[in-house]
């Protein structure tokens, strides 16, 4: 990511809303990275991120006849209540990889956002991430650096915010 640009010291909970949920269809999804300038492609590049992360049950769980059934069975085993977390890839879960893409073709993914990538106007992106080595890698960072453009602040609005010395945490 590019460095040197003024980010925000806060976040609100609010603002949060502005990301698709784990419940969204397809339109809903390309609805929502279109209204950000992004394109199906950079979406189903992004949505790869979840190939590392943790899932609360409570966003999956009405799935289970959708998935896989030795992956449903392990869920529901970890899943004694909706508030467990589990992690989102059950292959490599800490390793950010191509794995989710392969996931989604085999249906081990736990979101319905997940699963409707699925389809027949994003499967071709899909299967391309799985099988070309180093393909995905490469869009994935493009598309981060295109997201990480969004509503960046400038000279001119940036009340509130800093150029961070350490991009994870504000200036003391």
């Amino acid at each position: 990511m590019p460095g040197g640009r003024y980010d925000g010291r806060e976040s609100f909970s609010n603002e949060t809303d502005q990301l698709p949920g784990p419940f969204s269809n397809l339109t809903a999804l390309q609805g929502s990275f279109a209204a950000k300038g992004l394109t199906s492609d950079e979406m189903v590049t992004l949505s790869g991120a979840h190939t590392i992360g943790r899932a609360r049950c409570l966003f999956f769980s009405s799935r289970f006849s959708e998935m896989d059934s030795a992956l449903a069975a392990k869920l529901r085993a970890q899943c004694g209540n909706d508030n467990n977390n589990v992690n989102q890839d059950d292959v490599t879960p800490d390793v950010l990889d191509k794995q989710y893409y392969q996931n989604v073709v085999d249906k081990k993914v736990l979101f319905t956002s997940d699963a409707v990538l699925n389809s027949t106007e994003t499967i071709t992106q899909v299967t391309e991430n799985a099988n070309m080595a180093g393909a995905w890698e490469r869009k994935f960072e493009k598309a981060m650096e295109t997201m990480g453009k969004i509503g960046v602040k400038t000279i001119g609005n940036q009340q509130g915010a800093e150029i961070r010395k350490v991009c994870w945490r504000v200036n003391s």
